[in-house]
């Protein structure tokens, strides 16, 4: 039987901020309604609205023409999954199975379901993240219900299931209608029969996938439906390359004389905000949308100068505080009896409760003041996402209390078990929501700092599939008064031959370059007054290579293994920037040569990689002449008497001086042999 569900006139608001408003939306058997939206504004929120759990100041929720207040209340209506897994743990699925699925043909089409069959007898808890979802939606699509809401479908889990999803979706539309929201936009674009975007409170019908850029959910330029179809056809997400090597060479997270690169941004205030710091810099994405954001908010926290007062010791408390196990105050003579108590004995649990309690009323009081002084000002999509979740949750009923207690100077015993009944029971897992958010502004305010600090430039990104990078004055953060270069590479010349004297500036010239390709991979600043920039899937280095003793590897073969590894990654991965500092150091000259001319020749080829490699080895690169995309640089060095003269100055061409003797004799090293001899 065909049914149509219609929404109309929902206005919902929390405190004095309207997230909805006089919002309209039909949907019937067959069809799949997509709805977008950043973090915050209010896709949940409409969701449980219509399921008939959360009140809005006013609504009409049709079915078939018949109006209902309460849709879930009523048998064979509707059925909803929440953003969190809702299934009991203790039992199987099978048990699950017979709980919930009343129709015995039904049943057994869902044990009988190939990826579910296998895992009959298991709990919830022995499934992955996937197989949760997948076996959370199966069991709603054959209720027996005219139509599903999904929260958040597609979060969190690995591709395969999501492919697996969208099966499904597919298989049970004709029958029921469903209603969609997710971060995950390419999936929700490509499943929907018809895509909405909530925005400044209003549902808007959205027509082709441009209009998501109008109305700035996304960034321009992000999205075309050509890249949602091969997105839709490529379910192995790529991850961005790195290895132990190349983090080893860019000097990240080792210290060495100047101070680890990791050490110039990490300025946090707390401990979880240096957590957060590691997740970030450890963890290069090749995700544009993600990078833009979290660039866009440290150049805003830069920009306006944003100071977060907060103490690092008050907010470890409050995580110490939240994990605290001891009993909360049942009544209300029992909490003054504790406070009693500890006026003449203090304890160590009251001291934590009380202390808890305080800290975060303060810190939720200054979160709400701090989001709502921005309400005026363009915040980067990113961070706008990161207030509105943080007033959206701080707004809610359950902290309503903290608002008549944020001027006490004092709490009563009665006031402080309370707060602890609702801090450290019902809204716990609220409270650490907020914590993450504000670690995540602790990291950018740091990074703002080491942007000024540094003199450091935040990176455009580049939406083109042809790689390409463009640096001007780039620099090594860690040396003092650096000498800044410009350095271009793209498809048409991919491959740099750099060579230079020793001492000229090479190593130094490849770990900038690498640091900044890195950096921008994170979001990060860089060290380089403007850089732009095509996404790449990986970085590998080769600086710093050692021989293996452990595994008898002379320093030849260790240099052998890493050029076959590499070879690999490029294989797999398509798109990587590779850096060789001096290939094959390690065997003779006849060797070294004549195997960099053939590895070079091989890497010309590649044309979707670039390659920076570095060598003394000058006298190939006429052999390498018919390869048009590799254009030859090098650092300028001369004589001024029997003084080795460097400008650190990067130049086009090949480079020809020979100071290393002079730099030997320099040293008086044959002197103090034949005085070694006659003695």
């Amino acid at each position: 039987m065909h049914s149509i569900l219609e929404i109309d006139s929902i206005i919902k608001s929390f405190g004095l901020r309207k997230i909805l408003s006089d919002v309209y939306l039909k949907c019937e058997t067959g069809d799949i309604v997509g709805i977008l939206g950043r973090n915050g504004c209010g896709k949940s929120t409409l969701l449980k609205i219509i399921f008939g759990t959360l009140p809005a100041e006013d609504k009409t929720i049709r079915i078939d023409g018949k109006i209902y207040a309460y849709p879930y209340r009523t048998k064979n209506l509707i059925a909803y999954l929440p953003q969190y897994n809702f299934l009991p743990e203790n039992i199987t699925l099978k048990q699950i199975i017979n709980i919930y699925i009343a129709n015995s043909e039904n049943r057994e089409t869902i044990i009988n379901d190939d990826r579910i069959n296998k895992h009959i007898n298991k709990k919830t808890t022995e499934l992955s993240g996937g197989e949760l979802r997948y076996f959370e939606i199966l069991l709603l699509v054959n209720l027996n219900v005219k139509f599903i809401l999904l929260d958040e479908p597609f979060s969190g889990i690995e591709p395969i299931y999501k492919a697996r999803i969208k099966e499904l979706l597919h298989r049970y539309h004709s029958k029921k209608g469903f209603i969609i929201t997710d971060h995950d936009y390419e999936n929700i674009i490509e499943v929907s029969d018809q895509i909405n975007l909530i925005t400044d409170g209003k549902l808007r019908e959205i027509q082709n996938t441009e209009q998501l850029e109008t109305y700035n959910y996304l960034p321009k330029g992000t999205i075309t439906q050509s890249e949602i179809n091969n997105m839709a056809n490529d379910d192995k997400a790529i991850d961005f390359e790195i290895d132990k090597q190349t983090l080893k060479d860019l000097d990240l997270f080792e210290n060495n004389k100047g101070g680890s690169i990791h050490s110039i941004f990490k300025h946090v205030k707390t401990i979880g905000g240096d957590i957060e710091f590691n997740r970030m810099l450890k963890t290069p994405i090749p995700n544009i949308q993600i990078l833009e954001g979290r660039r866009d908010s440290i150049k805003f926290f830069m920009e306006e100068r944003i100071n977060l007062k907060i103490e690092k010791a008050d907010i470890d408390f409050i995580e110490h505080y939240l994990s605290s196990s001891f009993a909360s105050t049942k009544s209300n003579f029992n909490a003054v009896l504790d406070g009693l108590r500890y006026r003449l004995k203090p304890t160590t649990e009251y001291y934590v409760r009380k202390t808890g309690v305080e800290n975060t009323i303060i810190l939720i009081q200054y979160l709400i003041d701090f989001t709502s002084g921005f309400q005026n000002k363009k915040l980067p999509y990113y961070l706008s996402n990161i207030f509105s979740e943080i007033q959206i949750t701080l707004f809610d009923k359950e902290f309503s209390i903290v608002n008549h207690l944020a001027n006490k100077v004092h709490l009563s015993p009665i006031d402080i078990a309370k707060c602890d009944e609702i801090f450290r029971k019902k809204a716990k897992g609220k409270i650490q929501k907020i914590l993450k958010y504000l670690y995540q502004l602790d990291v950018f305010e740091s990074l703002a700092q080491a942007a000024q600090t540094y003199n450091l430039s935040f990176p455009q990104y580049s939406k083109s599939s042809e790689p390409a990078i463009q640096m001007e004055g780039i620099f090594h953060p860690l040396i003092k008064d650096p000498v800044k270069n410009n350095f271009n590479i793209g498809k048409d010349e991919n491959l740099c031959f750099l060579t230079g004297a020793n001492m000229s500036g090479k190593s130094t010239f490849l770990k900038s370059f690498g640091l900044a390709v890195y950096l921008a991979h994170v979001g990060f600043p860089v060290p380089a007054s403007k850089m732009k920039t095509s996404i790449f899937n990986g970085l590998i280095t080769t600086i710093n290579l050692s021989d293996n003793i452990f595994q008898g590897y002379s320093h030849f073969y260790s240099e052998v293994r890493r050029v076959k590894e590499v070879a690999s990654i490029i294989k797999e991965k398509k798109k990587v920037i590779v850096i060789f500092d001096e290939l094959f150091r390690g065997t003779n000259v006849k060797d070294a040569s004549d195997a960099s001319l053939m590895i070079i020749s091989a890497l010309s080829k590649i044309k979707k990689s670039m390659f920076l490699i570095s060598t003394h080895i000058v006298e190939i690169a006429e052999d390498l002449q018919k390869h048009n995309n590799i254009f030859y640089s090098s650092f300028e060095s001369k004589l001024d008497g029997e003084s080795p003269i460097y400008s650190y100055l990067l130049k086009p061409g090949i480079s020809k001086e020979r100071v290393g003797m002079q730099i030997v004799k320099n040293e008086k090293i044959i002197e103090l042999l034949e005085e070694a001899k006659n003695e």
